[in-house]
Protein backbone atom coordinates (compact mmCIF):
# COMPACT_ATOMS: atom_id res chain seq x y z
CA UNK A 1 0.00 0.00 0.00
CA UNK A 2 1.62 2.74 1.33
CA UNK A 3 4.72 5.32 -0.23
CA UNK A 4 6.36 2.61 -2.13
CA UNK A 5 6.23 4.16 -5.54
CA UNK A 6 5.94 7.36 -3.66
CA UNK A 7 9.09 7.22 -1.15
CA UNK A 8 11.24 6.47 -4.65
CA UNK A 9 9.92 10.12 -6.06
CA UNK A 10 10.48 11.49 -2.63
CA UNK A 11 13.90 10.64 -1.92
CA UNK A 12 15.22 13.15 -4.22
CA UNK A 13 13.22 16.44 -2.72
CA UNK A 14 13.99 15.37 0.83
CA UNK A 15 16.89 13.30 1.07
CA UNK A 16 18.82 16.32 2.19
CA UNK A 17 17.08 16.40 4.81
CA UNK A 18 17.67 12.71 6.15
CA UNK A 19 21.66 13.13 5.75
CA UNK A 20 21.67 16.27 7.65
CA UNK A 21 20.15 14.56 10.58
CA UNK A 22 22.70 12.10 10.21
CA UNK A 23 25.62 13.93 10.57
CA UNK A 24 24.68 16.19 13.63
CA UNK A 25 25.50 15.70 16.68
CA UNK A 26 22.90 13.63 18.43
CA UNK A 27 24.48 10.56 20.16
CA UNK A 28 22.26 8.02 22.87
CA UNK A 29 23.82 5.51 25.21
CA UNK A 30 24.37 1.95 23.29
CA UNK A 31 24.34 -0.89 25.95
CA UNK A 32 23.40 -4.04 23.31
CA UNK A 33 25.56 -6.71 24.11
CA UNK A 34 26.83 -8.24 20.67
CA UNK A 35 25.68 -11.42 19.99
CA UNK A 36 27.90 -12.62 16.73
CA UNK A 37 24.58 -13.16 14.84
CA UNK A 38 22.38 -11.07 12.26
CA UNK A 39 19.77 -8.74 13.35
CA UNK A 40 16.25 -9.51 10.71
CA UNK A 41 14.32 -7.56 9.97
CA UNK A 42 10.98 -7.95 7.53
CA UNK A 43 9.64 -5.02 5.34
CA UNK A 44 8.15 -3.81 2.18
CA UNK A 45 9.98 -0.79 1.29
CA UNK A 46 12.83 0.44 2.17
CA UNK A 47 11.86 3.40 4.57
CA UNK A 48 12.97 1.88 8.31
CA UNK A 49 15.73 0.85 6.74
CA UNK A 50 16.60 4.95 6.20
CA UNK A 51 15.45 5.36 9.34
CA UNK A 52 17.89 3.03 10.74
CA UNK A 53 20.86 4.28 8.67
CA UNK A 54 20.15 8.21 8.97
CA UNK A 55 19.05 8.16 12.66
CA UNK A 56 19.62 5.06 14.55
CA UNK A 57 23.00 3.88 13.70
CA UNK A 58 24.99 7.45 13.87
CA UNK A 59 22.94 8.09 17.36
CA UNK A 60 24.62 5.08 18.52
CA UNK A 61 27.76 4.77 16.88
CA UNK A 62 27.23 2.16 14.20
CA UNK A 63 28.25 2.09 11.14
CA UNK A 64 27.13 2.15 7.03
CA UNK A 65 29.13 0.97 4.33
CA UNK A 66 29.07 2.04 1.21
CA UNK A 67 27.58 -0.44 -0.04
CA UNK A 68 24.90 -0.38 2.39
CA UNK A 69 25.70 -3.11 4.87
CA UNK A 70 24.64 -1.74 8.29
CA UNK A 71 26.91 -3.09 11.37
CA UNK A 72 25.36 -1.94 15.09
CA UNK A 73 28.05 -0.29 17.11
CA UNK A 74 28.03 -3.69 19.02
CA UNK A 75 29.54 -5.64 15.72
CA UNK A 76 26.31 -7.26 14.82
CA UNK A 77 25.43 -7.08 11.19
CA UNK A 78 22.07 -6.07 10.11
CA UNK A 79 19.70 -8.06 7.10
CA UNK A 80 17.14 -6.33 5.89
CA UNK A 81 14.99 -8.28 4.10
CA UNK A 82 12.24 -6.48 1.28
CA UNK A 83 9.15 -7.88 -0.56
CA UNK A 84 6.63 -5.30 -1.81
CA UNK A 85 3.30 -4.63 -0.54
CA UNK A 86 1.88 -4.76 -3.85
CA UNK A 87 -0.45 -7.68 -4.63
CA UNK A 88 -0.18 -9.16 -0.82
CA UNK A 89 3.48 -10.05 -1.73
CA UNK A 90 4.51 -9.02 1.41
CA UNK A 91 2.38 -10.42 3.48
CA UNK A 92 2.42 -13.65 1.77
CA UNK A 93 6.63 -13.94 2.03
CA UNK A 94 6.02 -13.13 5.51
CA UNK A 95 3.38 -15.44 6.56
CA UNK A 96 5.35 -18.37 4.75
CA UNK A 97 8.90 -17.40 6.54
CA UNK A 98 6.35 -17.14 10.12
CA UNK A 99 5.18 -19.93 9.03
CA UNK A 100 8.75 -22.01 8.49
CA UNK A 101 9.91 -20.56 11.10
CA UNK A 102 12.52 -18.53 10.07
CA UNK A 103 14.87 -16.68 12.32
CA UNK A 104 13.26 -13.48 11.78
CA UNK A 105 14.11 -10.71 14.89
CA UNK A 106 11.36 -8.00 14.35
CA UNK A 107 8.96 -7.27 11.13
CA UNK A 108 6.65 -4.39 10.16
CA UNK A 109 2.61 -4.16 10.56
CA UNK A 110 0.39 -1.74 8.86
CA UNK A 111 -2.82 -0.54 10.09
CA UNK A 112 -4.78 -2.46 7.47
CA UNK A 113 -3.72 -5.69 9.10
CA UNK A 114 -1.85 -4.93 12.43
CA UNK A 115 -4.58 -7.16 13.90
CA UNK A 116 -4.36 -10.32 11.91
CA UNK A 117 -0.53 -10.13 13.41
CA UNK A 118 -1.29 -9.37 16.79
CA UNK A 119 -3.84 -11.96 17.08
CA UNK A 120 -0.96 -14.31 16.30
CA UNK A 121 1.51 -16.77 18.03
CA UNK A 122 4.35 -14.86 15.73
CA UNK A 123 3.86 -12.07 17.82
CA UNK A 124 5.58 -11.41 21.41
CA UNK A 125 4.26 -9.09 24.04
CA UNK A 126 6.18 -5.94 23.99
CA UNK A 127 6.51 -6.27 28.01
CA UNK A 128 8.83 -9.69 27.28
CA UNK A 129 11.35 -7.19 25.54
CA UNK A 130 11.65 -5.33 29.17
CA UNK A 131 8.87 -2.19 27.93
CA UNK A 132 6.93 -1.74 30.10
CA UNK A 133 3.48 0.22 29.80
CA UNK A 134 4.61 3.38 32.20
CA UNK A 135 7.16 3.60 28.85
CA UNK A 136 4.55 3.70 26.42
CA UNK A 137 2.47 6.03 28.43
CA UNK A 138 3.89 8.98 26.05
CA UNK A 139 1.70 7.17 23.21
CA UNK A 140 -0.99 8.72 21.89
CA UNK A 141 -3.86 5.74 22.96
CA UNK A 142 -5.44 4.84 19.37
CA UNK A 143 -1.94 3.21 18.51
CA UNK A 144 -1.45 1.25 21.56
CA UNK A 145 -5.71 0.12 21.29
CA UNK A 146 -3.99 -0.88 17.24
CA UNK A 147 -1.39 -3.27 18.74
CA UNK A 148 -3.34 -4.90 21.38
CA UNK A 149 -4.88 -7.81 21.04
CA UNK A 150 -8.10 -9.94 21.79
CA UNK A 151 -6.30 -10.16 25.44
CA UNK A 152 -5.11 -7.00 25.93
CA UNK A 153 -1.52 -7.84 25.48
CA UNK A 154 0.30 -5.23 23.67
CA UNK A 155 2.38 -6.82 20.77
CA UNK A 156 3.48 -3.73 18.84
CA UNK A 157 4.73 -0.14 18.74
CA UNK A 158 4.24 2.60 16.55
CA UNK A 159 6.89 5.96 15.72
CA UNK A 160 4.31 7.76 14.00
CA UNK A 161 0.49 8.71 14.99
CA UNK A 162 -1.44 9.35 11.39
CA UNK A 163 -4.35 12.19 11.74
CA UNK A 164 -5.69 12.88 8.49
CA UNK A 165 -6.17 16.73 7.19
CA UNK A 166 -7.53 18.01 3.88
CA UNK A 167 -4.81 19.49 2.04
CA UNK A 168 -5.95 22.17 -0.52
CA UNK A 169 -3.73 24.46 -2.86
CA UNK A 170 -4.17 27.96 -2.07
CA UNK A 171 -3.63 29.79 -5.40
CA UNK A 172 -6.27 27.43 -7.11
CA UNK A 173 -8.75 28.46 -4.24
CA UNK A 174 -8.14 32.00 -4.28
CA UNK A 175 -8.75 32.02 -8.25
CA UNK A 176 -11.99 29.41 -8.46
CA UNK A 177 -13.35 30.12 -4.91
CA UNK A 178 -12.16 33.36 -3.58
CA UNK A 179 -10.56 31.58 -0.63
CA UNK A 180 -7.64 33.40 0.61
CA UNK A 181 -7.44 31.69 4.24
CA UNK A 182 -6.97 28.55 5.22
CA UNK A 183 -10.08 29.38 7.77
CA UNK A 184 -12.13 30.36 4.87
CA UNK A 185 -11.66 27.19 2.70
CA UNK A 186 -12.61 25.14 6.38
CA UNK A 187 -15.66 26.82 6.38
CA UNK A 188 -16.59 25.58 1.98
CA UNK A 189 -15.47 22.26 3.09
CA UNK A 190 -16.34 21.60 6.88
CA UNK A 191 -18.72 18.39 6.27
CA UNK A 192 -20.00 16.38 2.97
CA UNK A 193 -22.56 18.62 1.61
CA UNK A 194 -20.39 21.75 2.32
CA UNK A 195 -17.29 19.70 0.89
CA UNK A 196 -19.96 18.17 -2.33
CA UNK A 197 -20.74 21.96 -3.36
CA UNK A 198 -17.54 23.07 -3.47
CA UNK A 199 -16.38 20.31 -5.62
CA UNK A 200 -19.61 21.56 -7.83
CA UNK A 201 -18.06 25.42 -7.50
CA UNK A 202 -14.69 24.26 -8.47
CA UNK A 203 -15.56 22.01 -11.54
CA UNK A 204 -18.00 24.84 -13.05
CA UNK A 205 -15.67 27.68 -12.18
CA UNK A 206 -12.73 26.38 -13.90
CA UNK A 207 -14.65 24.61 -16.60
CA UNK A 208 -13.34 21.65 -15.52
CA UNK A 209 -10.24 22.30 -16.26
CA UNK A 210 -9.39 21.62 -12.22
CA UNK A 211 -11.11 19.33 -9.89
CA UNK A 212 -11.53 19.13 -6.07
CA UNK A 213 -10.16 15.34 -5.83
CA UNK A 214 -8.18 12.95 -7.87
CA UNK A 215 -11.12 10.24 -7.31
CA UNK A 216 -13.58 9.20 -5.06
CA UNK A 217 -10.99 6.42 -3.82
CA UNK A 218 -9.59 9.62 -1.52
CA UNK A 219 -13.06 10.28 -0.06
CA UNK A 220 -12.75 6.48 1.22
CA UNK A 221 -9.48 7.29 2.83
CA UNK A 222 -11.70 9.35 5.32
CA UNK A 223 -14.94 7.11 5.40
CA UNK A 224 -13.21 3.96 5.88
CA UNK A 225 -12.28 5.09 9.10
CA UNK A 226 -15.12 6.45 10.51
CA UNK A 227 -17.91 3.66 9.78
CA UNK A 228 -20.21 2.86 12.24
CA UNK A 229 -19.32 -0.98 12.59
CA UNK A 230 -16.45 -3.17 11.89
CA UNK A 231 -16.79 -4.98 8.62
CA UNK A 232 -17.50 -8.04 10.68
CA UNK A 233 -18.88 -8.74 13.86
CA UNK A 234 -18.17 -11.21 17.14
CA UNK A 235 -20.44 -13.75 15.33
CA UNK A 236 -18.90 -14.01 11.97
CA UNK A 237 -21.55 -11.53 9.76
CA UNK A 238 -20.63 -9.37 7.63
CA UNK A 239 -21.62 -5.90 8.15
CA UNK A 240 -22.44 -3.31 5.85
CA UNK A 241 -23.16 0.12 7.55
CA UNK A 242 -25.27 2.57 6.45
CA UNK A 243 -21.97 5.03 6.05
CA UNK A 244 -20.87 2.35 3.81
CA UNK A 245 -23.69 2.70 1.60
CA UNK A 246 -23.45 6.47 1.75
CA UNK A 247 -20.25 6.08 0.46
CA UNK A 248 -21.66 3.90 -2.57
CA UNK A 249 -24.13 6.62 -3.93
CA UNK A 250 -21.42 9.92 -2.58
CA UNK A 251 -19.15 7.69 -5.14
CA UNK A 252 -21.65 7.69 -7.96
CA UNK A 253 -22.51 11.17 -7.20
CA UNK A 254 -18.88 12.18 -8.19
CA UNK A 255 -18.24 10.00 -11.24
CA UNK A 256 -21.70 11.10 -12.66
CA UNK A 257 -20.80 15.08 -12.22
CA UNK A 258 -17.80 14.80 -13.57
CA UNK A 259 -16.11 15.89 -10.47
CA UNK A 260 -13.13 14.07 -9.71
CA UNK A 261 -9.68 13.71 -12.02
CA UNK A 262 -10.20 9.86 -12.31
CA UNK A 263 -6.82 9.10 -11.13
CA UNK A 264 -6.91 6.44 -8.43
CA UNK A 265 -4.66 6.48 -5.83
CA UNK A 266 -1.32 4.95 -6.23
CA UNK A 267 -1.51 5.42 -9.99
CA UNK A 268 1.15 7.41 -12.11
CA UNK A 269 -2.28 10.36 -12.64
CA UNK A 270 -2.56 10.61 -8.83
CA UNK A 271 1.11 11.33 -8.28
CA UNK A 272 0.78 13.89 -11.34
CA UNK A 273 -1.61 15.84 -9.96
CA UNK A 274 0.31 17.28 -6.91
CA UNK A 275 2.42 18.75 -9.28
CA UNK A 276 -0.19 20.91 -11.83
CA UNK A 277 -3.30 22.53 -11.90
CA UNK A 278 -5.26 19.23 -12.16
CA UNK A 279 -6.75 18.76 -8.72
CA UNK A 280 -6.85 21.98 -6.29
CA UNK A 281 -7.25 18.95 -2.99
CA UNK A 282 -6.24 16.20 -1.67
CA UNK A 283 -6.89 14.19 1.69
CA UNK A 284 -3.62 12.81 3.30
CA UNK A 285 -2.34 11.56 7.02
CA UNK A 286 1.00 12.87 8.31
CA UNK A 287 3.01 10.45 6.45
CA UNK A 288 1.43 10.95 3.13
CA UNK A 289 2.96 15.10 3.06
CA UNK A 290 6.67 14.46 3.30
CA UNK A 291 7.08 11.29 1.69
CA UNK A 292 4.10 11.67 -1.59
CA UNK A 293 3.26 15.38 -2.00
CA UNK A 294 7.23 16.42 -1.50
CA UNK A 295 8.17 14.61 -4.33
CA UNK A 296 5.56 15.14 -6.64
CA UNK A 297 5.27 18.84 -5.99
CA UNK A 298 8.11 19.31 -8.96
CA UNK A 299 10.01 21.91 -6.64
CA UNK A 300 12.47 21.67 -3.74
CA UNK A 301 11.48 25.26 -2.49
CA UNK A 302 8.58 27.71 -2.79
CA UNK A 303 8.01 28.97 -6.01
CA UNK A 304 9.24 25.55 -7.74
CA UNK A 305 6.33 23.55 -8.97
CA UNK A 306 3.32 23.31 -6.72
CA UNK A 307 5.87 23.50 -3.40
CA UNK A 308 4.84 26.31 -0.98
CA UNK A 309 1.31 26.48 -2.43
CA UNK A 310 -0.30 23.78 -0.26
CA UNK A 311 -2.27 24.60 2.51
CA UNK A 312 -4.07 21.90 4.89
CA UNK A 313 -7.37 22.54 7.02
CA UNK A 314 -9.36 19.71 9.08
CA UNK A 315 -11.86 18.93 5.65
CA UNK A 316 -15.78 17.30 6.71
CA UNK A 317 -14.44 14.57 9.11
CA UNK A 318 -11.45 14.14 11.26
CA UNK A 319 -9.81 10.66 10.15
CA UNK A 320 -6.89 8.82 10.25
CA UNK A 321 -5.05 7.07 7.25
CA UNK A 322 -2.15 4.17 7.49
CA UNK A 323 0.63 3.94 10.14
CA UNK A 324 3.40 1.70 10.97
CA UNK A 325 4.16 -0.16 14.19
CA UNK A 326 7.00 -2.52 14.90
CA UNK A 327 6.65 -6.26 16.00
CA UNK A 328 8.82 -8.52 17.59
CA UNK A 329 8.78 -11.87 16.34
CA UNK A 330 8.40 -14.91 18.32
CA UNK A 331 11.59 -16.15 16.53
CA UNK A 332 13.54 -13.10 18.08
CA UNK A 333 16.90 -13.90 20.03
CA UNK A 334 18.00 -10.72 20.63
CA UNK A 335 15.52 -9.02 23.24
CA UNK A 336 18.09 -5.88 23.87
CA UNK A 337 18.88 -5.06 20.47
CA UNK A 338 15.21 -4.76 19.48
CA UNK A 339 14.05 -3.17 22.55
CA UNK A 340 17.03 -0.66 21.86
CA UNK A 341 15.33 -0.42 18.54
CA UNK A 342 12.02 0.24 19.93
CA UNK A 343 12.78 2.60 22.68
CA UNK A 344 14.56 4.93 19.91
CA UNK A 345 12.36 5.63 17.52
CA UNK A 346 8.74 4.90 19.41
CA UNK A 347 9.10 5.76 22.93
CA UNK A 348 12.29 8.11 24.11
CA UNK A 349 10.95 11.65 23.52
CA UNK A 350 14.16 13.20 22.34
CA UNK A 351 15.54 10.83 19.91
CA UNK A 352 11.46 11.15 18.68
CA UNK A 353 11.82 15.00 18.77
CA UNK A 354 15.37 14.49 16.63
CA UNK A 355 13.73 12.10 14.31
CA UNK A 356 10.97 14.35 13.87
CA UNK A 357 12.42 17.73 13.27
CA UNK A 358 14.90 15.65 10.70
CA UNK A 359 11.92 13.83 8.76
CA UNK A 360 8.99 16.36 8.93
CA UNK A 361 6.98 12.97 10.17
CA UNK A 362 4.51 13.19 13.41
CA UNK A 363 5.92 11.16 16.05
CA UNK A 364 3.94 8.95 18.17
CA UNK A 365 5.05 11.11 21.55
CA UNK A 366 2.73 14.24 22.28
CA UNK A 367 5.57 15.73 24.03
CA UNK A 368 7.92 15.71 21.58
CA UNK A 369 5.11 17.08 19.30
CA UNK A 370 4.30 20.15 21.62
CA UNK A 371 8.25 20.87 22.40
CA UNK A 372 8.53 21.52 18.28
CA UNK A 373 5.02 23.26 17.93
CA UNK A 374 6.08 25.25 21.04
CA UNK A 375 9.78 26.28 19.63
CA UNK A 376 7.81 27.72 16.34
CA UNK A 377 7.23 25.01 13.68
CA UNK A 378 6.54 25.91 10.71
CA UNK A 379 6.58 24.19 7.45
CA UNK A 380 7.68 26.04 4.00
CA UNK A 381 6.09 23.28 1.70
CA UNK A 382 2.72 24.77 3.67
CA UNK A 383 3.35 28.19 2.91
CA UNK A 384 4.81 28.16 6.34
CA UNK A 385 1.84 26.76 8.12
CA UNK A 386 1.99 24.92 11.46
CA UNK A 387 0.15 21.76 10.60
CA UNK A 388 1.02 20.09 13.49
CA UNK A 389 -1.11 21.92 15.75
CA UNK A 390 -4.04 20.71 12.96
CA UNK A 391 -2.87 17.24 13.71
CA UNK A 392 -3.12 17.50 17.35
CA UNK A 393 -6.46 18.55 17.25
CA UNK A 394 -7.71 15.42 15.31
CA UNK A 395 -5.44 13.17 17.38
CA UNK A 396 -8.68 13.09 20.04
CA UNK A 397 -10.91 12.48 17.74
CA UNK A 398 -9.55 9.25 16.19
CA UNK A 399 -11.73 6.14 17.09
CA UNK A 400 -10.11 2.84 15.84
CA UNK A 401 -13.08 0.34 17.18
CA UNK A 402 -14.16 -0.36 13.77
CA UNK A 403 -10.95 -2.07 12.45
CA UNK A 404 -10.76 -5.58 12.11
CA UNK A 405 -7.84 -8.18 10.74
CA UNK A 406 -10.26 -8.49 7.69
CA UNK A 407 -9.78 -4.93 6.85
CA UNK A 408 -7.10 -4.57 3.62
CA UNK A 409 -8.88 -7.57 1.67
CA UNK A 410 -12.22 -6.12 2.10
CA UNK A 411 -11.67 -2.60 1.61
CA UNK A 412 -10.26 -3.95 -1.72
CA UNK A 413 -13.44 -5.82 -2.90
CA UNK A 414 -15.35 -3.50 -1.83
CA UNK A 415 -13.81 -0.57 -3.93
CA UNK A 416 -13.97 -2.80 -6.79
CA UNK A 417 -17.67 -2.93 -6.34
CA UNK A 418 -18.03 0.96 -5.80
CA UNK A 419 -16.63 1.95 -9.07
CA UNK A 420 -18.73 -0.79 -10.87
CA UNK A 421 -21.97 1.00 -9.46
CA UNK A 422 -20.10 4.75 -10.02
CA UNK A 423 -19.58 4.24 -13.80
CA UNK A 424 -23.02 2.34 -14.03
CA UNK A 425 -21.81 -1.03 -14.60
CA UNK A 426 -23.89 -2.65 -11.87
CA UNK A 427 -26.80 -0.95 -9.53
CA UNK A 428 -26.42 -0.68 -6.11
CA UNK A 429 -28.55 -4.23 -4.87
CA UNK A 430 -26.19 -5.76 -7.52
CA UNK A 431 -22.83 -4.23 -6.65
CA UNK A 432 -23.37 -5.06 -3.10
CA UNK A 433 -24.49 -8.53 -3.28
CA UNK A 434 -21.21 -9.33 -5.81
CA UNK A 435 -19.03 -7.02 -2.98
CA UNK A 436 -20.75 -9.81 -0.12
CA UNK A 437 -20.11 -12.55 -2.15
CA UNK A 438 -16.75 -11.56 -3.15
CA UNK A 439 -16.13 -11.61 0.93
CA UNK A 440 -17.28 -14.73 1.74
CA UNK A 441 -15.08 -15.93 -1.62
CA UNK A 442 -11.85 -14.56 0.13
CA UNK A 443 -13.33 -15.97 4.06
CA UNK A 444 -15.67 -18.74 4.01
CA UNK A 445 -15.92 -18.33 7.88
CA UNK A 446 -17.88 -15.19 7.30
CA UNK A 447 -21.77 -15.43 6.97
CA UNK A 448 -23.95 -13.34 4.85
CA UNK A 449 -27.20 -11.96 7.11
Amino acid sequence: MKKLFALLLAVMMIGSVAIASAEEAFKVDFDVPATGKTFTIYAWNDEFLGMLKNYYIPATGGTVEEDGTVTFANGDKLEFVINPNDDGVYQAKLDQALANGEAIDMFLMEADYALKYVDSEYTRPIESVGITAEEMAGQYEYTIQVATDSNGVVKGSSWQATPGLFMYRASLAEKYLGVTSPEEMQEKVKDWDSWLQTAREVNEKSEGATKLIPSNGDVWQVVRTVRQSPWVDDELNLVIDDQVKWYFDFAKTLRQENLTANANPWTTAWNACMGDDSVMGLFFSTWGIQWTMVGNSKGTQPGEGTYGDWRAVKGPQPYYWGGTWLAVCSTCDNDPLAADIIRFFTINEDSMKHYCLGSKDYVNNDAAVKSIIDDGFSFDFLGGQDHYSLFREVLPLIDVSTMSAYDQNINTAMDQQVNAYATGEKDLDTALADFANAVVDLYPEITIE
